[in-house]
């Protein structure tokens, strides 16, 4: 692999996927959009190529020499609130992707997915090829995952030669737009006013990216490669981080129907003004799918395995505080010993808490 080409370069899995191939000496390509976030991109100097999602031509162009392109920038439904036009709008990424790799003849698109798309009824780990029949009814961001992966499997039927990679929730370095690490931000700054329990999968995007690369370089064509990472709850989560780091518990637990409405209220408030929630419904979708995900695969055939959970949040942790979303350390603890009600809390505050 000399060059390859990554679309959501400026992204959370993409900026990690740059930063594997470059220390591999790969020659790197990048897509941007007219609404990118490109200044943490722009430090690892790719070469940059203009392309929207919808525009097939520039698409083509921009894989022209590229041995492998990484679609990891398709569509994340920032709200579950509107099933059809997250579907549609997940679909018409993906065909227009693979498409344009058809056209441009890339030998390779190793494509990124998501655990979300598993079959939940399985007794048992999950692994990748554990994949439901129809399209999940309860979640808008598994359905539109689903959907995006049958677009895959139609352009594998056409002849495109495409691996794909289905990640647990992420965490580490480089979360721009604050997706699944969102939640630590509002766990930091005291700002997480409930939580549901519940299996979750937690992987290290640096591991997420390895996997990437591994298997465009390995993998059998078709191949789906899920990545887990480590596998816990988010009770035993918030629980570690209340000792590791002091902060407080989230105070309310909710069941999952109770969290399914609290979320979609709090989303529906948001979406206006384009906020983002600290709880947002695609994460309580996987809680409550929530399945120990079996990575056997990745490691047998690619050699990635996941990396201890405590280097995973402190390197996130420590991204965030330089990035000044959540306090430095020195700042928080001189927070805490202001308001030592706050700090005797710890993991312990969770005991008092009420289901809903």
């Amino acid at each position: 692999m000399r060059r390859a080409l990554v679309i959501g370069a400026t992204g959370f899995i993409g900026l990690n996927v740059v930063d594997a191939l470059q220390a591999r000496g790969v020659s790197v390509r990048a897509t941007w959009r007219k609404k990118s976030i490109t200044v943490f991109a722009q430090r690892r100097n790719p070469e940059w190529c203009l392309a929207e999602l919808d525009d097939t031509v520039a698409l083509e162009e921009a894989m022209r020499g590229c041995d492998v392109v990484f679609f990891a920038g398709g569509h994340y439904p920032r709200y579950s609130l509107d099933r059809r036009a997250s579907i549609e709008r997940g679909r018409a990424d993906v065909r227009a992707v693979c498409t344009a790799a058809m056209h441009a003849d890339v030998p390779r698109v190793v494509y990124t997915s998501s655990i979300g798309t598993l079959d939940g009824s399985v007794a048992g780990p999950v692994n990748a090829d554990d994949r439901t029949v129809d399209p999940p009814r309860e979640s808008v961001y598994r359905a539109t995952k689903w959907a995006m992966e049958e677009e895959v499997d139609f352009a594998l039927a056409r002849g495109l030669d495409v691996v794909t990679v289905l990640p647990g929730a992420c965490l580490g370095p480089w979360d721009v737009r604050l997706g699944t690490t969102g939640v630590l931000v509002a766990l930091l700054n005291g700002a997480l006013p409930w939580w549901v329990d519940g299996i979750v999968n937690v992987a290290d995007v640096r591991d997420v990216a390895a996997v990437h690369v591994a298997a465009a370089e390995v993998a059998p064509r078709g191949t789906r490669y899920a990545f887990g990472g480590v596998t816990t709850t988010m009770r035993a989560l918030f629980e570690d981080l209340a000792r590791r780091w002091g902060v407080r518990f989230p105070p309310e637990e909710l069941d999952v129907a109770a969290a399914y409405i609290r979320a979609d209220v709090e989303e529906a408030a948001a979406a206006p003004r384009r906020g983002r929630v600290p709880m947002p419904r695609e994460l309580v979708d996987l809680v409550a799918w929530g399945r120990r995900v079996d990575s056997s695969r990745a490691a047998l055939e690619l050699g990635v395995v996941a990396r201890d959970r405590e280097t995973t949040l402190e390197d996130a942790r420590q991204w965030l505080e330089r990035m000044g979303h959540v306090p430095r350390r020195a700042e928080a603890t001189e927070v805490r010993s202001r308001n030592p009600a706050e700090s005797t809390r710890g993991a312990s505050a969770h005991a008092g808490s009420r289901k809903r």
